[in-house]
């Protein structure tokens, strides 16, 4: 499922999870109202439950902005009706601190996914408006109803809950949200798109750590430039398309046999192989050379012999990172010079 699927998957599910929400609000302020005898409270219930049935099939029907917009105008309307008929002391208030949290991430899935969103600075300062104005309505203002302090104290614990309950939804929801853009720019900063390695950039750092280590641990470790023989001949004969599918598949075969190794696509035709432990043997290098060789890539009907050379340079301590590089690309080019298709050590 692609992010904008799991996007637009996750707008309907919310926007459903309040719709549902409300109807389970609706049936509770609904028995406290026939409880304690409040009409006021009974009659606009009867209205919000008409209205968040309907609302329940603009949602099917994929109408998500209109659809938040009933939900965010029925919360508040209902909050100030509360206010208006209990006073602030059952906490009807809290809904709208709690639901910029909301508003907030509606919003930014709103934008990924529709394109467009509702202005958030103008839903925002209604919500501040709304809950100053019911503490300057209470304020002079006496409750319709009076109510024992029973009542008071059930609404208190569901109107807290109800609202602690949005805010933790919406901040384990931005949590993820942070968790996975940081993780996909770690990937699109470290990981080579075409063929899945890890590029240049995560290479360098590992080779910096690899400084850090004891001599003992670094002990015959070596680094090794591979390079597909003729690839522009590749590219100018089948085309850019079949180039990226030697790349790919290239490196998937490198993977497989050497999955002990750290593999990087350098550039281009390029591939850097970092031997994992100390003496580790370079035949592994060689045994990659043959798979390759012996491979049948098959391209629109083109079958595609394709062989790699390969330079090696040993660890020295003494060698900065770009001169060790530099050594194995000079057994490349010396492989290349020599006929190519072979490892040079």
């Amino acid at each position: 499922m692609s992010e904008s699927d799991k996007n637009t998957a996750l707008i309907k599910n919310l926007t459903l999870f309040f719709g549902g929400f409300l109807l389970f609000t609706d049936v509770f302020f609904l028995a406290m109202g026939i409880i304690y005898d409040m009409p006021i409270i009974r009659y606009v219930i009867y209205g919000k439950l008409v209205i968040n049935t309907t609302n329940i099939y603009l949602i099917l029907k994929k109408h998500y902005l209109i659809s938040t917009v009933i939900i965010y105008t029925v919360i508040l309307g209902f909050m100030i009706t509360g206010v208006v008929c209990m006073g602030i002391q059952p906490a009807f208030q809290l809904y709208a601190v709690g639901m910029p949290a909301c508003v907030s991430y509606f919003g930014y899935l709103h934008k990924r996914v529709l394109k467009k969103e509702l202005s958030m600075p103008i839903i925002i300062a209604i919500h501040v408006a709304c809950y100053i104005g019911v503490y300057v309505y209470a304020r002079f203002h006496d409750p319709i109803y009076v109510v024992p302090r029973s009542a008071i104290d059930i609404h208190i614990v569901f109107n807290s809950v109800a609202t602690f309950g949005i805010v933790i939804l919406f901040m384990f929801l931005f949590h993820n949200v942070a968790i996975n853009s940081e993780e996909k720019l770690e990937r699109m900063a470290l990981v080579d798109n075409l063929t899945g390695l890890y590029n240049r950039h995560y290479l360098l750092a590992v080779l910096d750590k690899l400084k850090t280590e004891s001599t003992e641990s670094t002990e015959n470790r070596w680094i090794a430039l591979l390079d597909i023989d003729d690839f522009k001949k590749v590219n100018d004969v089948y085309g850019h398309n079949c180039g990226d599918y030697i790349l790919h598949d290239i490196a998937v075969l490198a993977q497989k046999t050497c999955n002990d190794c750290t593999i990087c696509r350098w550039g281009g035709e390029e591939f850097i192989i970092l031997s994992s432990r100390k003496n580790y043997s370079t035949e592994i290098l060689e045994t990659l050379r043959k798979k390759i060789a012996d491979e049948q890539f098959r391209f629109e009907g083109n079958e595609i012999k394709i062989t790699v050379t390969v330079g090696v340079s040993y660890y020295d301590e003494n060698l900065t990172n770009d001169v060790w590089i530099s050594k194995a690309d000079e057994k490349l080019y010396l492989g290349k010079s020599n006929g190519k298709n072979q490892v040079v050590v």
